[in-house]
């Protein structure tokens, strides 16, 4: 199972190496982020499938500011992704490596973390679809 995990992120790697250089700046910034919203949402799923069967909240509430918009923000931020950065960082990038992965793991022209991508939006996607038609 961790091998996927890995093998996505060679995939992810190697696709924004490509865009930004194997010097650039970004590069791994432009690279856990994405792939941090995505686990984000993949979690987010889970907690809408589960909610089905339990009455387990989504989202907890923050009181910070009066405005629920900012708590929500906020909260959104402490649950969907800081948890996925700081794992990822330290999975990941800590101590470069992701040489060592990229070394393991050949990469597949980002098939993998595209249909990771798509598969991930489209399992949220769909239901939202489902419940406005019917």
């Amino acid at each position: 199972m961790l091998s996927i995990y890995y093998k996505i992120w060679v995939d992810a790697i190697t696709q924004e190496r490509a865009k930004k250089g194997e010097d650039g700046k970004y590069w791994k910034a432009f690279t856990i982020i994405p792939i941090s919203l995505i686990q984000g949402v993949n979690l987010l799923t889970l907690l809408f499938f589960l909610r089905f069967f339990t009455d387990i909240p989504i989202l907890f509430t923050l009181d910070l500011t009066r405005d629920k918009a900012i708590n929500g923000f906020i909260a959104g931020l402490l649950v969907f992704f800081i948890p996925f950065v700081l794992l990822n960082y330290l999975l990941i990038f800590y101590n470069n490596r992701y040489n060592k992965l990229m070394n393991l793991y050949p990469a597949k022209d980002s098939k993998l973390y595209r249909n990771y991508v798509l598969i991930s939006l489209g399992i949220i996607v769909i239901p939202f679809v489902l419940k406005l038609i019917f």
